[in-house]
This record gives structure tokens, sequence and C-alpha cells, in this order.
């Protein structure tokens, strides 16, 4: 008998958590759509967002994205992403029906000051140690020429062409990210993920709770960058203090704040 009761509780519970959960469903709706360039390139790791509200997503490689359970009615939709202009776009969420959006955004270019440049090697300080760092040949370097001519599209393009760069993809907590990782830096922490210490124009950049460097730089924001795999090859400026130096560095100097001009 009592074994009978508590059959009957169980599925009183079940069809309560149906019936809440359907009722949810009929009272929200779901946007999905596409980011992309003027030239109709996708833009992955756009992040879109559902104003006053917490509801967002990062697009996805091929551009697209989903964010579910919208409030019905009147929204608007920001995008934004490094590099490129923030638009709101105003949407109609219908109760359990998919609305559909596409996204175009369009580049902004960053005005910079004219520098006269009478050698091969970038005149600026930080310039000058970078390419000082270059000439002694540990690491591996790229510059601006580089990465005009790889046409990276994120900037995990860029490290995908050091050797023995590994990047995987994987779910982060604002929608999908990536692990990046080398062999020389595989069970350095003792079998755990060891993931490499970025620094940003000199400063280290900090833990952003699993968002992707992607969401941060631009490949079109970048003057040069270095990478060190192995923890011989780091810099000491790079090295001291830093408790996940050892798993390899990649330094990042921007074209805003230290890159001069180029001519087109």
């Amino acid at each position: 008998m009592h074994a009978t009761l508590r059959v009957f509780a169980l599925a009183g519970i079940l069809c309560h958590a149906l019936a809440s959960t359907r009722a949810a469903a009929q009272n929200s709706g779901t946007l999905k759509g596409t980011v992309a360039t003027t030239e109709k390139r996708p833009l992955a790791q756009a992040r879109i967002g559902i104003v006053g509200t917490t509801l967002a997503a990062i697009a996805d490689t091929d551009g697209t994205f989903r964010i579910t359970g919208l409030p019905v009615g009147d929204q608007s939709v920001e995008v934004k992403l490094l590099g490129y202009a923030t638009i709101l776009v105003p949407v109609q969420i219908e109760a359990g029906k998919d609305a559909s959006l596409e996204v175009i955004l369009a580049s902004v270019p960053t005005p910079l000051a004219t520098v006269n440049i009478t050698a091969d090697t970038l005149v600026l300080p930080e310039m000058r140690r970078f390419a000082e760092r270059r000439a002694r040949g540990s690491g591996k370097f790229f510059t601006r020429a580089d990465i005009d001519h790889m046409e990276a599209r994120v900037f995990t393009d860029i490290l995908r062409r050091v050797p023995g760069m590994q990047l995987e993809p994987r779910e982060g907590f604002f929608g999908p990210t990536v692990s990046i990782q080398t062999a020389r830096n595989q069970g350095v922490n003792g079998g755990r993920g060891c993931p490499m210490l970025f620094y940003v124009n000199g400063a280290p950049l900090s833990d952003v709770s699993g968002m992707a460097i992607n969401h941060f730089v631009s490949p079109g924001d970048v003057a040069a960058v270095e990478v060190y795999t192995g923890s011989s090859q780091i810099p000491s400026e790079y090295s001291g203090g830093m408790s996940n130096a050892r798993c390899g560095v990649v330094v990042i100097w921007t074209r805003i704040s230290t890159s001069p001009s180029r001519s087109n």
C-alpha cells in the first residue's frame, strides 16, 4: 500500500513539473539568427544580448546563435564585437515561437597618429624590446605584416600557426570558447589543464570566468604577438611571480596603443 502511494506521489510530482515546463514555454520564446560582416563573412565570437536581462549568447564559428527563454513582447537586442560598431535591433518575441534575426556589423577603423619610420624596426620602446626578443630567436613572433598575410578571422587563428599549439573548442560560461595548450605544457600541472598566460600591452590578462581571448582581442587590433611555449623560453619580465607562466605565455601588443599606422 505504501509503495503504491509513493508511486502516485512521484507521478504527481512529474506531472506538475511537466505542466510547469509547458507553461514556461508558452510564456517565452526563442531568438535565433546569424551575425556577419558587410561582405557576408560570418562573425564568430560576437556577443548577442537582450537589453535589460542577463540573457545572452556568443556567435558560433559560422556566425549562428540561439537564445531561449526570452520574455514575450518587444525586446531590444544588442550585438557587439571588438573592432565592429555595436548595434541595437528591435525584435518581437512570441510565445512558443522562434524569432529570426540576421545582423550585419560594420568594421570600425581606428584613427592612429602618423609616425615616421626610417628603418624596418618599430620605434616605440615596447616594440623595440619586441624586436630585440625576436632577434634572440627564443619563441614564436608575429608582426602586423604576418597577421595581414594569414587573414586571421579571430585571434586564435594566429596561435594556430605556432608549432605544437593545440586549440580545443569547449563550452564556457558565456558560450563556446577555446582551450589553448601545447604539447610541451601538457602534464606540467599534474595532468590537469594548464592554460597559457596572456599579457596585453605588458599587463597580465586576469582570469575571466572561461571567456576566450577572442572575446577581448580582434586580429585587426594587433600590432605584434610573442608566443613562448616552454618555461625556458619565457623572458624574465613575463615569468616572475605568475603561477601558470610555466604553462606558456602569449604577449599581445595592440595597434591602438603601440603601433604606428600603416599605409595601404
